[in-house]
């Protein structure tokens, strides 16, 4: 056993390696995190002891996927503990995707022995640096624990790494030896996350050019909702009286009623008040948004007016337009310093009409004359009823989606990065709430059909499969505009299939859904095979 020579430093009692983990996570205020069953009981009631709640998934896969979910519902951090650590490689898809969508996740998983390497152990690569190895291009940071002495402040920087500035998953293996010595653990460093603070200088031309704008418009990215500075936006916007643009993932950054917004997506994708407005801009304020291709139709739209744009990660100003002034810094501290400086240049809120141009551009969506149920058939009804939460996949048949009306901040979460479909099921399954939806196609319910059986019972809520038979894809290989093509061939699962195994009810029509919606189930979740004509057409595309 060994001690620190300043036992001062230390939390001033030996402990063994699980309780140092539980001691750590109760100090963070970490309440649950995501495991396995093969979480080691030792540790199971070693966390339990320090009231850190497990939520036991069947694998290591399901158990990241429930992480994303719950970190991007809450805008917090989402903790997986994982023993054997390189089980985790079964996740690597949707780690990938925490990555690109600036999710925080704090992966902490065991490494079978620090001390002899290399002798075959089960759950065991070829090196103890292979687990490293293979998460390096997906996470933020990487760390080994190989002394007791070492566990808390390293976890601690994980959880500052994880949540300073972008966003993005961590990793961090203890070695298993750790788990039979004891040791004095080194007191917690409170580490903070940091934020980037904006220059004053720059902040001050933003102000300058924004106070002599006619027409100024905001593009309210993602950053907002991360640094939770929604309510500063609709300041902002209603100060200047500029319409507001969000993009596909910041849905409900600003209420869809209000007067000020003016729709999701840019160019090909954009709404027709949002073109409009867009088209007459002669400030562009985009904040803390990377402009990805799904919202801006491939990066079809073109800015006539002066661009101001602002993000935390400077590597993402400039790639897809170069602006007159970039700010790098954390969009709400940008926000508040911006605010701060153009009341001292605007006594009273601007009236440029901006309300009433918005009206006056927007356009009803009339669908041609078809038989069967098209997507935004779906849309409309789910739009008479009163979802509290929205997690959703988007692919070929739900993304016209984009146009359901979100009210509230965090009520619509999403993804951009296409790179798996696990959201709408891995949402619905944590959910007690039976006004939480969760959307996705058959793919997705294929993806994740075991998780979804495991949680059936236990899960409450509303579970949309938009059913096209995965006749459909989004195609962004052929052009750099996304477009929707048909597939090679189409899955084939039996609509019994999924009313055996996930007691879900076949939905032909639009009288169909809205009964069922009416009739819900409450002490389960209810899933609803949505037949989607495979030949529709699509609002957004």
């Amino acid at each position: 056993m060994s001690q620190p020579k300043r036992k001062e430093e230390t939390i001033g009692r030996e402990t063994k390696g699980d309780e140092a983990i539980a001691y750590t996570l109760k100090e963070l205020e970490i309440k649950e995190v995501f495991s396995s069953y093969s979480l080691p009981s030792f540790l199971a009631e070693r966390l339990k002891q320090y009231e850190v709640n497990v939520n036991y998934t069947s694998t290591p896969r399901e158990a990241v996927m429930l992480a994303d979910s719950y970190a991007r519902e809450y805008n917090t951090l989402g903790v997986v503990i994982q023993s054997p650590g390189v089980y985790l490689t079964e996740a690597i898809d949707v780690i990938a995707q925490a990555f690109m969508d600036s999710v925080p996740l704090l992966l902490i998983s065991t490494l079978r022995s620090y001390r002899d390497v290399g002798r075959s152990r089960i759950a065991e690569l070829k090196t103890q640096d292979d687990m490293m190895a293979i998460l390096s291009p997906i996470t933020k940071m990487r760390e080994r624990v190989v002394s007791i002495e070492e566990i808390i402040i390293t976890i601690e920087k994980g959880y500052k790494e994880a949540l300073s500035n972008r966003n993005r998953p961590v990793y961090i293996e203890i070695a298993e030896d750790l788990f039979k010595l004891k040791a004095y653990p080194l007191s917690p460093a409170e580490q903070k996350p940091e934020k980037k603070t904006p220059d004053k200088t720059t902040v001050a031309k933003v102000a300058e050019v924004l106070s002599n704008a006619k027409t100024p418009v905001i593009i309210a990215g993602y950053g907002v909702l991360a640094s939770n500075s929604f309510n500063e936006l609709k300041e902002l916007a209603e100060l200047l009286d500029a319409p507001v643009i969000a993009t596909f993932r910041s849905k409900g950054v600003l209420p869809a009623s209000h007067p000020l917004y003016a729709g999701e997506g840019l160019g090909l994708f954009a709404t027709e008040e949002g073109s409009k407005v867009l088209d007459e801009a002669d400030v562009v304020l985009a904040l803390g948004t990377r402009f990805t291709q799904l919202s801006t139709a491939g990066w079809s739209m073109k800015f006539k007016g002066y661009v101001v744009h602002n993000n935390v990660d400077g590597e993402d100003i400039g790639k897809v337009f170069i602006p007159q002034i970039p700010v790098v810094a954390d969009t709400g501290l940008f926000l508040k310093e911006l605010l701060a400086q153009l009341k001292t240049k605007i006594k009273e809120p601007i009236k440029r009409g901006s309300a009433e141009k918005i009206k006056a551009y927007r356009k009803i969506y009339i669908l041609d004359s078809h038989g069967g149920l098209w997507p935004y058939d779906v849309v409309r009804v789910i739009q008479q009823f009163d979802f509290n939460k929205i997690f959703i996949d988007l692919t070929a048949p739900t993304i016209d989606f984009v146009r359901l009306p979100i009210e509230k901040p965090f009520s619509w979460i999403t993804s951009e990065s296409l790179l798996e479909r696990n959201i709408g099921v891995s949402g619905i399954v944590r959910s007690n709430n039976v006004k939480t939806l969760g959307i996705t196609d058959i793919q997705g319910v294929m993806q994740n059909l075991s998780l979804l059986e495991n949680r059936l019972t236990k899960s409450k809520g509303v579970l949309l499969i938009l059913n096209d038979n995965g006749n459909t894809m989004i195609d962004a290989v052929s052009s750099d505009i996304p477009t929707i093509t048909k597939t090679p061939s189409p899955i084939e699962v039996s609509d019994e299939m999924l009313e055996r195994s996930l007691k879900a009810r076949t939905i032909q029509s639009f009288s169909e859904l809205k009964e069922e919606l009416n009739n819900l189930v409450e002490n389960r979740l209810n899933v609803l095979n949505v037949k989607i004509e495979p030949d529709y057409k699509s609002v957004i595309f």
